[in-house]
């Protein structure tokens, strides 16, 4: 809440918003006049961790990251909001305060651009509950955080951090996946670029078939567990979507997003 003014005692009026400074001044009680806060401070949380640099379909995950942050904050910025964000990945963890306006979304592009550069193949992977604590620490009060991410790098104390952040703000999951990760495989061989090495994965093998399933299903269900059961709602987003479409289809009842997404790939 912003101050307005203040204005002359009436009855009935909250005491401990008493202008003290102004009723010295006249000689008359006076008390203090609040307005709700226009511009919404909004955090995009945004997982730069190396998991991100992966695509079989169209582009990286986390192009289609940046993508989906990029199309959800020019939004924010036109409803008159302010936005900022906190990365966190192999370069640590870097925020930029919300600020509205172009200023702000220049600011915003300037810092995801700046941190995907910064991923080093070297350095330790940055668990979403450092970054959800870190957030905790400098975020007002009925803010709107957006957390972008494959979340494959959870941490244990995940879960109690979003439970305190839904407290008072709210919040909401964009979950980042590539087709290969998600869908059935097909038996057969598969190469895998890591940057400095490639690595042949092969599916031919019924058991290893069952494998990878099981490892698929036991990443959703820790995405179900850990962050819709803290009461986020989890927009799901494939490489391969068509994003400003799937987007706005997905917020229009984001509740059931997550839900209608999972029935859809078990058919």
């Amino acid at each position: 809440m912003d101050y307005l003014e203040s204005r002359v005692y009436q009855a009935g009026d909250d005491i401990r918003n008493m202008d003290w400074l102004v009723t010295a001044r006249t000689g008359e009680p006076h008390t203090k006049l609040f307005q709700e806060e226009r511009e919404r401070p909004i955090h995009i949380v945004m997982d730069n961790n190396r998991s991100m640099a992966f695509g079989t379909k169209n582009e990286f995950k986390s192009v289609t990251a940046a993508k989906a942050a990029s199309l959800l904050s020019w939004a924010a910025i036109k409803n008159g909001d302010r936005v900022g964000v906190l990365s966190f990945g192999t370069h640590g963890i870097h925020h930029e305060k919300p600020v509205g306006g172009k200023r702000g979304m220049m600011r915003l592009i300037a810092h995801l651009v700046k941190t995907d550069a910064a991923k080093s193949a070297d350095d330790m992977e940055t668990p979403l509950e450092d970054a959800l604590q870190r957030l905790r620490t400098i975020i007002r009060p009925g803010s709107l955080v957006i957390i972008v991410s494959d979340f494959y790098h959870l941490g244990k104390e995940v879960k109690r951090h979003l439970i305190q952040l839904t407290k008072h703000n709210d919040v909401m999951a964009v979950f980042v996946a590539d087709p290969f990760e998600i869908n059935t495989l097909q038996p057969g061989t598969y190469g895998i670029d890591q940057g400095q090495s490639t690595v042949v994965l092969n599916t031919k093998k019924s058991k290893d078939i069952r494998n990878m399933r099981s490892y698929q299903n036991s990443h959703l269900d820790s995405v179900f567990e850990n962050i819709q059961k803290s009461a986020v709602s989890v927009i799901p987003i494939m490489t391969n979507d068509n994003l400003q479409e799937k987007l706005k289809q997905s917020l229009k009842s984001p509740a059931s997003a997550w839900s209608s997404w999972r029935n859809s790939i078990n058919e």
